[in-house]
């Protein structure tokens, strides 16, 4: 991976945990300030009036919107890193910038338009893909091998269920008249985890070292165009985007909807932040397994597993009805799924950040925050896309927030919508990771190759010089 040429204590025996925790800091808040955005859309329709189909055609027109600006960020970010050898620019500004776009989001005026949720909706995806991308990317950029790799990214993945906690958590807070999400509480989010993002930003940009561009010689000229024709070409690239579409589309449905089928179907509005709380807990304590196991057995078979996990929790969920489930059973229904959504989390970036690495070698053209860049917009697009289609499903079949009974073509829609779908996604995921050919012994050969390429090159530039 990068040789970086930085060297500060941090850097020394025993830096890269200081390394890896400091440049995590940043992700606990942005996860804190993503977080409401599984319940946005109930806090909109519950509170602000807005339909769920009204509010499932402002989520497709955003990813049309991300479409566009996604892969443009990340190509730009790519040819500063090119030239600066830095990505804290971008991570600066962007940070900067979710901060504003979250409190209009999540701190609208009494009286909200259609328009208005829009607005901000689009502007709170572009200032995250700003943040989010280069911040991604720097992760392997920063490690010197795989496993370093699944250690800093283990360490992202736990900032960010920390961050989930500390949102869930805020519910629970004395001068909350309920435990349940309301606009108070996202107001409040939106302050604390403001002013957590400035004190990590500071911290990580000024103690995380910048990765080292790489030396191997270019083999295409650069333009988005040869940079768009070798993502097509890079056949792992391409498996890996296809498993983890489905993998968001499943984890979409299941988590744009979990608050609707908790508050309005199950009835439980107030044991919501209480089963969040306790499964965040239970992820971030198994973080340490994760990694422990995909070090033992490899990042496909680890992805495999995590996503039974994800299917158990599917099925589970299409069991449950109204006035026969315990906050108990709830628990136990979001632990399982995010057993699945943590080592996830863990092993898809890490994973990505390899498959970045064979592009390199592959194509000559360092272009991990582009790679990066459609990875976080087929994030954001599974994930709107899946819970614009499930509260579209949910509201043909006559599901709505205020009935206090629902009819059973409407329990049909939303069962249909975040138990079933999920899991025929699941099982298209599990077929996809089965054929991805990158595993920890080929990339050991292409880090070698990796490496002899940078040495050749340094042999030819110092004869020439």
């Amino acid at each position: 991976m990068s040789d970086n040429s930085e060297h500060t204590p941090q850097s020394a025996a025993g830096g890269s945990t200081y390394k890896a925790i400091v440049y995590s800091l940043p992700h606990l808040s942005m996860t804190w300030l993503v977080a409401p955005i599984g319940v946005v859309q109930g806090i909109y329709a519950k509170y602000y009036g807005l339909s769920l189909t009204t509010i499932a055609t402002i989520l497709l027109v955003a990813k049309l919107f991300n479409a566009v600006t996604d892969p443009i960020i990340g190509y730009y970010a790519d040819r500063y890193y090119q030239r600066s050898g830095t990505r804290k620019p971008f991570i600066l500004i962007g940070g900067l910038l979710f901060i504003v776009t979250s409190y209009f989001l999540y701190s609208p005026p009494q009286t909200v338009t259609p328009g208005y949720f829009m607005a901000w909706f689009l502007a709170f995806y572009l200032a995250w893909t700003i943040i989010e991308v280069p911040h991604l990317v720097w992760g392997g950029e920063i490690a010197k091998d795989s496993v370093e790799k699944t250690k800093i990214y283990s360490f992202r993945s736990t900032a960010g269920f920390s961050g989930m906690l500390a949102f869930y958590s805020i519910p629970l807070l004395p001068f909350f008249a309920t435990t349940e999400i309301t606009p108070e509480t996202l107001k409040v989010t939106v302050v604390a985890a403001s002013v957590s993002l400035l004190l990590g930003l500071y911290f990580c940009l000024k103690d995380v070292p910048n990765g080292s561009v790489s030396t191997i010689p270019h083999k295409q000229k650069d333009s988005l165009v040869n940079a768009l024709h070798s993502f097509i070409e890079n056949k792992p690239y391409l498996l890996f985007l296809c498993a983890y579409l489905f993998t968001g589309f499943c984890m979409g449905l299941w988590n744009g909807l979990i608050f609707i089928y908790v508050d309005a179907y199950l009835q439980m509005g107030e044991a919501f932040a209480k089963m969040f709380l306790i499964a965040l807990v239970f992820g971030i304590a198994t973080m340490p397994v994760w990694y422990k196991i995909i070090v033992l057995v490899g990042k496909k078979l680890t992805w495999a597993i995590a996503t039974l996990l994800l299917l158990v929790a599917f099925i589970y969920t299409g069991l449950l009805e109204p006035g026969a489930v315990s906050l108990t059973q709830l628990a136990i229904l979001k632990v399982l799924s995010t057993a699945g959504y943590t080592c996830i989390g863990i092993v898809a970036p890490a994973m990505l950040s390899d498959i970045v690495d064979y592009g390199t070698w592959r194509y000559g053209r360092e272009k991990g925050a582009t790679y990066f860049a459609i990875y976080t917009f087929l994030t954001k697009t599974s994930l709107a896309l899946a819970t614009s289609l499930g509260l579209a499903i949910a509201g043909w079949y006559g599901f709505t927030m205020t009935a206090d009974t629902q009819a059973a073509e409407g329990v049909f829609g939303i069962k249909l919508a975040i138990a079933w779908l999920p899991l025929l996604s699941g099982i298209i995921v599990l077929i996809f990771i089965y054929f991805s050919p990158i595993n920890e012994r080929r990339y050991a050969v292409i880090q070698r190759r990796m490496e002899a390429l940078k040495m050749r090159s340094r042999r030819d530039s110092t004869g020439a010089g």
